[in-house]
């Protein structure tokens, strides 16, 4: 088979198989863009604080009146607001009676320390407190675990290969390339149709493969580092690395760890409990930084206070900053407030030309249904016998 029609088969079987799955992807990835902003709105009384003009709370207290009001609850990962009106977000454990355990998420008023209320993590509900992260869920797994994440990664890595076999199918004859970027025909004619599904590909391709790649490869992190690994050394995070050990008994307050990694609170992003290591993990802003992540960690130990290692995620290879990069481009957060409305426009066309490509291959097939029962029919009017009256008798 000649390359140019294996391509279209592929793009017409790929359309028809993942276009649904792409769609759905291609709008939940538009919706958490602006996660916290759809969040705040949704859920005003878990995310929004009153401003209040004194000291902030202890982180310490905070964690304290969040188990004294959600029994079991144990902090894994504390993130902090730089906004006054924002609320601290803690994620972690809770144990309940009969000795099972759910993840949760606390949020606590940043002025007082006040529990401010708490959600079940990944708890599949229409509840206004849960669309956040169920639109989250269905654009990293389709709620379904790992499995989900596997067949996302495998979307995203046929998507990937379409965007380069679907060129050629964009721009048949070079000397016709302009034609690719116009849409032209009569409004409502299949010419129309496919020049605005053509178009809409061509003129997104570039953030679109972008979007592909880093779905591949935050589907599918570890095996995308060993093909990185061929041409570029990566180095984990360094609790990945370290030997596990009990807990201390009597660790150190996280207001002092805090301390002993930077003394500009107004650079703290979060707090990160590693106690199967004896280490808290505190994150702040870098330079280096290439999103809002703050990704400089900063490893400080449970018992002594004293600070053992630094890491950036940037580290020290090209491999490391391919890595650091890929949530970056992929959430848009890479270009700010810009990066995110590119995201969220590519979701949107995105979603149209899965739409526009069901409907192409839709009217094409029944344009050819049609051909077909033509040519069928006109054999038989021919051969018909003459019977010498006309069409009146």
């Amino acid at each position: 088979m000649r390359p140019r029609p294996a391509f279209r088969l592929w793009h017409r079987w790929f359309g028809i198989l993942g276009g649904a799955w792409l769609f759905l992807l291609a709008i939940t990835g538009s919706a958490i863009a602006w996660y916290d902003e759809i969040d705040g709105l949704l859920n005003p009384d878990l995310r929004i604080a009153e401003i209040s003009r004194g000291s902030p709370a202890s982180i310490d207290d905070l964690v304290a009146n969040a188990r004294v009001a959600l029994p079991g609850f144990e902090p894994s990962n504390i993130l902090i607001s730089r906004e006054p009106d924002r609320n601290h977000w803690l994620l972690g454990r809770q144990t309940l009676a009969d000795g099972s355990s759910r993840p949760v998420q606390v949020f606590a008023d940043p002025g007082t320390g006040a529990f401010a209320g708490w959600r079940e993590s990944g708890k599949v509900s229409l509840h206004r407190h849960q669309i956040p992260d169920l639109l989250y869920g269905l654009h990293t797994d389709l709620l379904m675990g790992e499995a989900g994440m596997i067949f996302v990664g495998l979307v995203s890595l046929a998507w990937l290969i379409d965007h380069f076999l679907s060129l050629p199918l964009a721009f048949p004859r070079l000397k016709t390339w302009l034609s690719a970027w116009c849409v032209g025909g009569h409004a409502g004619s299949l010419r129309q149709l496919w020049d605005r599904h053509r178009a809409g590909g061509v003129w997104l391709w570039p953030v679109s493969a972008v979007l592909a790649l880093t779905g591949v490869t935050l589907s599918f992190p570890m095996e995308s580092r060993e093909i990185v690994q061929i041409v570029s050394p990566i180095s984990d995070r360094l609790h990945y690395t370290l030997e596990q050990r009990a807990p201390p008994t009597n660790p150190i307050p996280l207001e002092a760890a805090i301390a002993a990694a930077t003394d500009d609170r107004r650079l703290l992003h979060s707090l990160r409990l590693l106690p199967e290591v004896g280490l808290y993990a505190v994150r702040t802003f870098d330079e280096r930084d290439v999103d809002n992540q703050d990704r400089l960690w900063t490893y400080v130990d449970m018992q002594t206070g004293r600070v053992t290692a630094e890491r950036h995620d940037a580290g020290t290879s090209d491999g490391d900053a391919f890595f650091v990069w890929q949530y970056a481009l992929h959430s848009g957060h890479a270009f700010g407030l810009v990066g995110r409305l590119i995201v969220t426009l590519a979701g949107i066309v995105t979603a149209y030309l899965c739409f526009t490509g069901y409907r192409l291959w839709w009217r094409r097939r029944r344009k050819k249904s049609g051909r077909k029962r033509r040519e069928i029919s006109t054999p038989l009017r021919e051969q018909a016998p003459d019977t010498g009256k006309s069409g009146r008798d």
